[in-house]
């Protein structure tokens, strides 16, 4: 068999395992010699697709496997919700994106704008801060408290905007409101009198795996009732993309709107 179906073979197998695999299980299940496994994967551990617990000895996908599957998901994600991105739009006449977090930075990876004036300083590729955006900190806002300090240790709080949350005790106290009302807002954080809406979008283990917003100019989202209606609006596009990826709403469609 050619040496590049084993690799892949290999390759597949690790991607696939929950648990891991030793060497002896690998070269047993893919019908290889031992000599031949070992080769393979100690070239994979060497390019960093695969790596060896030195404990247990059992191997694992690698920090390039991992990335190159979270890119894969992350496109399936962009393309499932692309309609969903596009009714929200449509609904309000506003830009709606979606944003993932990679490698501890907030990435839109989907965009669905409005053609009305609208400064906005985001674009398909492009990470937006983590503590100066709603749609960034619903990504995080389900993590424990000591992992969330760990993702903004590596942060300067730059003051992008009057309303743009100061320290890390400011933005944990934002992450306990997204917890019990489901939504996050930042009024005037990030762009210069922008108001936005985020919810986040839930896996089927129930983990947050990416964050919807609908970004509008303040004066157009005003009065609160049109506000609320977002973002009611903003939580059901939300839990219907969670739905079309076989995750687990955790509202389904029950939204009490926080104090102002």
């Amino acid at each position: 068999m050619n040496v590049v179906v084993r690799t892949l073979e290999v390759l597949s197998l690790i991607a696939e395992a929950q648990e891991g695999y030793s060497l002896t299980q690998v070269s047993e299940k893919l019908g290889y010699p031992l000599p031949t496994t070992h080769r393979i994967l100690a070239l994979l551990m060497k390019e960093e697709f695969v790596r060896r617990d030195p404990t247990t000895l059992q191997y694992f996908s690698g920090r390039r496997l991992q990335r190159m599957a979270a890119l894969a998901r992350r496109d399936t994600l962009a393309s499932t919700a692309r309609v969903n991105l596009q009714a929200l739009s449509e609904q309000f006449n506003e830009t709606v994106l979606m944003t993932q977090l990679i490698d501890g930075r907030a990435v839109c990876v989907a965009l669905s704008e409005t053609r009305r004036p609208l400064h906005l300083s985001v674009a398909v590729g492009q990470a937006v801060p983590l503590h100066a955006a709603a749609s960034a900190r619903v990504l995080y806002s389900e993590l424990p408290e000591a992992e969330v300090a760990v993702l903004l240790e590596q942060l300067t709080f730059v003051k992008h905007a009057p309303g743009t949350p100061a320290n890390v005790t400011e933005v944990i106290a934002r992450l306990k409101n997204i917890r019990e009302y489901g939504y996050d807002v930042c009024d005037n954080e990030f762009d210069l009198d922008v108001w936005a809406a985020a919810a986040p979008i839930h896996n089927s283990t129930g983990a947050v795996v990416a964050g919807l917003a609908l970004t509008t100019p303040q004066e157009r989202s005003r009065p609160q009732d049109l506000r609320d209606r977002i973002i009611r609006a903003v939580v059901t596009t939300a839990e219907e993309i969670t739905l079309a990826i076989g995750g687990t709403p955790t509202r389904l469609g029950s939204t009490s709107i926080a104090p102002s």
